[in-house]
């Protein structure tokens, strides 16, 4: 067996997040099946990586393979600093193009406009329907978000996360987790229309692992 992360959260303040892109652009150049799969990838950062320019440098310095969107966070960083507490990834075999707020592509007036502070995509890199509707949510919620707003106004308006959806912050550390419903219980089936788990990270970190 193996084990690998497509979201997760560290005792470093990191965390990362991906979502499969299928309307790539030009952009993206080529793909790949020679390299490091994108779940180790995601793990080693997790595992190893105790800043965002650790993490930045292990994407660019790996041989990548598929095309994906990547999201890359360290609650470290503060708002003296000039470098932006997270970056969303433009990943191929091609390209690692790091993005913040003011750097955010792909740029449409209409569906995915920039916001100052957010850094978001939809479900994929071309993809209007689902991008209009997360870019005016978290315009209408602009300074005002947190986890329970998430939860309630964003998630499950946007219909994103059906098998799996998760929200850090990284600064409490704190992470709100759902899962899809399983084969025989009760409830909506989506994870977005879930109940989200509260985790107390800083907690969970302390935890002393026992041996099976």
């Amino acid at each position: 067996g193996w084990i690998g992360s497509i979201s997760g959260m560290s005792s470093q303040q990191m965390a990362i997040s991906e979502i499969g892109v299928t309307f790539p652009d030009e952009t993206f150049g080529k793909q790949s099946r020679i390299g490091v799969p994108f779940v180790f990838l995601l793990r080693d950062i997790l595992q190893n990586d105790a800043s965002l320019g650790a993490a930045k440098k292990r994407i660019t310095d790996s041989p990548r393979t598929c095309d994906l969107i990547l999201g890359v966070g360290d609650g470290k960083i503060d708002d003296t600093e000039k470098e932006a507490p997270f970056n969303s990834v433009q990943y191929s075999h091609s390209v690692a193009n790091f993005m913040d707020d003011k750097t955010l592509m792909p740029i449409n007036d209409t569906w995915h406009r920039r916001i100052p502070n957010i850094v978001y995509h939809g479900m994929d890199w071309l993809c209007p329907g689902y991008s209009i509707v997360l870019q005016d949510q978290l315009e209408h919620f602009r300074g005002k978000l947190t986890p329970e707003i998430a939860v309630s106004s964003i998630v499950p308006i946007v219909q994103t996360g059906d098998l799996h959806a998760v929200l850090y912050d990284l600064t409490a550390m704190t992470m709100h987790v759902a899962n899809a419903r399983r084969t025989g219980a009760k409830g909506p089936a989506k994870a977005y229309d879930r109940t989200f788990t509260r985790l107390n990270m800083t907690e969970i970190f302390q935890t002393t692992p026992r041996l099976v």
